[in-house]
């Protein structure tokens, strides 16, 4: 079976480790560089150096959409799906899941724990509605950032409104959250095909309220009470994504979702649970293509 991971980086370490997951499945998997190749949506074909990409030989794929170029990776995969070719994350599902804002939406219609958030635009608009909604501290959000990059706390309205006017100057589209006590604490669930695939809990490094391995958190793997569980897989669901990493955050005492990555990296996570990730997500790719 042909499978394939779409990217706009794909010389990540990642990749390698899922085309040698597929080989010792006896399948290949090629990674297809979304920014060399050109998508027409109708009828859908992919370009490739002016050649047509033979989209008849992929079973399935696997969406990586990160930062880079994100709309240009999703152009491409919007492509494969109207080609017929099955996908663990569609691109709606992905839209969500990238903005901050709709997976907060998709969220609370569907009655999740999320923490309070607001959105907005003219800085001391939206710095009273985040103090009347959110109180302080509170945390500001680019809306598609990613690895606490772009996560601000803010102890103040007037460190608020001063972090709100810098990002609007700028032209960054930000949400405001409620921040949720005690902070420096979170925990990484993996979803696969509706099951938990296992759970890490991130501890901040001193200093820090983002508990990320991105920026030092200590990873250790952890057994999810049923609840956290059955909160993580109705997240996933919702946000209608295949695979996912749902970040479950504690307030009080209580935990809630705090973001659902549709694109989510596995090396700390295999360091610490010792599952092989890689096998699991290309079997979940031949399950795919074996319904096409």
């Amino acid at each position: 079976m042909r499978l394939a991971v779409l990217t706009a980086k794909p010389d990540l370490e990642i990749h390698r480790e899922l085309e040698a997951a597929a080989a010792r499945q006896g399948h290949s998997l090629v990674v297809l560089d979304a920014l060399a190749v050109a998508a027409q949506s109708h009828p859908p074909v992919i370009w490739q150096r002016g050649e047509h990409w033979p989209l008849e030989s992929l079973a399935a794929v696997l969406p990586r959409v990160g930062n880079w170029r994100p709309d240009s990776v999703l152009a491409v995969l919007s492509t494969l799906q109207a080609a017929g070719v099955p996908s663990l994350n569609p691109p709606s599902a992905i839209r969500r899941g990238r903005d901050h804002w709709r997976t907060g939406c998709a969220l609370s219609v569907a009655g999740l724990p999320h923490p309070e958030t607001v959105a907005g635009s003219e800085p001391e608009a939206l710095a009273a509605a985040a103090d009347a909604a959110c109180g302080f501290p509170c945390v500001v959000k680019q809306r598609r950032s990613r690895q606490g990059i772009g996560v601000i706390r803010c102890g103040s309205r007037a460190e608020l409104e001063a972090v709100l006017d810098s990002l609007w100057r700028v032209g960054d589209e930000v949400v405001v959250q409620r921040f949720c006590p005690p902070g420096g604490i979170s925990r990484r669930v993996l979803v696969l095909d509706g099951e938990v695939l296992g759970a890490t809990e991130h501890r901040a490094a001193a200093g820090e309220f983002r508990a990320n391995a991105a920026r030092g958190a200590g990873v250790t793997a952890v057994e999810l009470p049923p609840e956290q569980a059955d909160l993580a897989l109705a997240a996933a669901s919702v946000l209608g994504l295949g695979f996912s990493g749902v970040d479950l955050l504690p307030d009080g005492d209580r935990w809630v979702v705090g973001e659902v990555n549709p694109t989510p990296g596995w090396s700390h996570f295999a360091a610490a649970t010792g599952l092989p990730v890689a096998e699991l997500v290309v079997r979940a790719l031949v399950r795919r293509g074996g319904s096409r």
